[in-house]
């Protein structure tokens, strides 16, 4: 009887252990396999960085056939997916990859900005909520939550964030320059211009800041700083009609007629249905503005 219960005891020991092992095998394949998606999806960014999309595409798809719940793979899967214009798959794997790293700060962070940009805008704020909740000294997070907020038309959060994100990351081109166009939104444009100017020290040849800070000029009727900047930003991007529309505006503003006629024509010459440049042209007293543009 006792040898008997014995060896019942040594089977069941002899069982138990067989079961654990099991289980640590079954474990092993999986971290395993976690390195592995890992490990390939490192090398899909590398083939992506020297132009082979084909090549990084399979191997992010062989990643998320190994582990599905690697987060490292999804977030490359939605990368892909938005540069292929598949905003709502881009979309779906970013929101997984929240769930699988929900205190990760930096994967709140890009949830937030590709469902922003791809029509989920209210989704996308409440995610860069949460990243900001994860990491409140951060100054990109509050920059681009100001950016978004901006696009959403609440201007005073808009600013609160924008004035936030300056603060933090006072050397980031993006943040001076959200910063002013909160203050502009709020109507504060002395502020604004100097938020404008500071993202020129930054980056000096920055287009649509100078475009920015001829708005707020001409808005403070400082006429020929409005040219001047005008000016500036059409030799940094000379194929911009709109700009070169806001050029003979100014002009026509400044009283140089002739001046505000080349700007028009030249607007209608990149773009011959600008209504802006057509109706600068009639102002002069010029008939048939788009046929005169095509001579």
């Amino acid at each position: 009887m006792i040898r008997r219960l014995s060896l019942s005891l040594l089977l069941i020991a002899s069982l138990a252990a067989v079961a654990t092992a099991a289980g640590v095998l079954a474990v092993r394949p999986r971290w395993r396999d976690a390195d592995r998606a890992r490990n390939l999806v490192l090398e899909a960014q590398k083939l992506g960085g020297q132009g082979k999309a084909r090549e990084s595409r399979e191997l992010v798809l062989r990643a998320l056939a190994i582990a599905p719940d690697c987060p490292q793979a999804h977030r490359e899967n939605a990368l892909q997916l938005l540069l292929a214009g598949k905003h709502e798959e881009a979309a779906a794997e970013m929101r997984e990859v929240v769930k699988e790293l929900p205190h990760d700060a930096g994967a709140a962070r890009e949830a937030g900005v590709i469902l922003a940009s791809t029509g989920h805008l209210s989704e996308g704020i409440a995610y860069l909520r949460k990243a900001e909740r994860l990491d409140p000294s951060n100054g990109v997070i509050h920059t681009l939550l100001a950016g978004y907020l901006l696009q959403a038309g609440t201007a005073k959060e808009a600013r609160e964030e924008a004035e936030m994100g300056a603060r933090l990351a006072p050397q980031v081109r993006l943040s001076q320059f959200y910063l002013g166009l909160a203050r502009w939104k709020s109507g504060d444009r002395e502020a604004a211009a100097e938020a404008f100017e500071q993202t020129l020290r930054i980056s000096p040849s920055d287009a649509p800041a100078l475009l920015c800070l001829a708005g707020v000029s001409g808005e403070l009727g400082r006429k020929e700083e409005a040219i001047g900047y005008l000016e500036r930003a059409l030799q940094v991007r000379p194929d911009n009609p709109t700009g070169w529309t806001a050029l003979g505006a100014a002009y026509l503003s400044a009283g140089r007629p002739s001046e505000a006629e080349r700007a028009f024509r030249k607007a209608l010459s990149l773009n011959p249905r600008e209504p802006g440049a057509q109706a600068g042209l009639r102002r002069l007293g010029k008939k048939s503005a788009l046929k005169e543009s095509r001579k």
